[in-house]
């Protein structure tokens, strides 16, 4: 019987990624990360800090659409993925 390798998950940390990632919601905002950890809303433009809305971040993805991070629900941690 051949093991299946899951992806390890790591406690995401967003200092590293400005402008490399967009971040949707619970409620399917899409945000742009930008330099000193504010975001901004991509159809209002609309600037915010990156607490006001980490709580109801649901997936981060790189510009290239790869997913880097994710949460199931608004109750679990945000966690890097990576391949192992």
């Amino acid at each position: 019987m051949r093991k299946v390798s899951l992806p390890k998950m790591f406690r995401f940390q967003f200092l590293d990624f400005n402008n490399r990632v967009t971040i949707r919601t619970f409620n399917k905002d899409i945000y742009i990360l930008k330099s000193g950890l504010i975001v901004q809303n991509i159809e209002t433009k609309r600037l915010r800090r990156i607490e006001e809305i980490y709580y109801e971040i649901r997936t981060v993805r790189s510009i290239k659409g790869k997913i880097v991070a994710k949460r199931k629900n608004k109750d679990s941690d945000l966690f890097i993925v990576e391949a192992s």
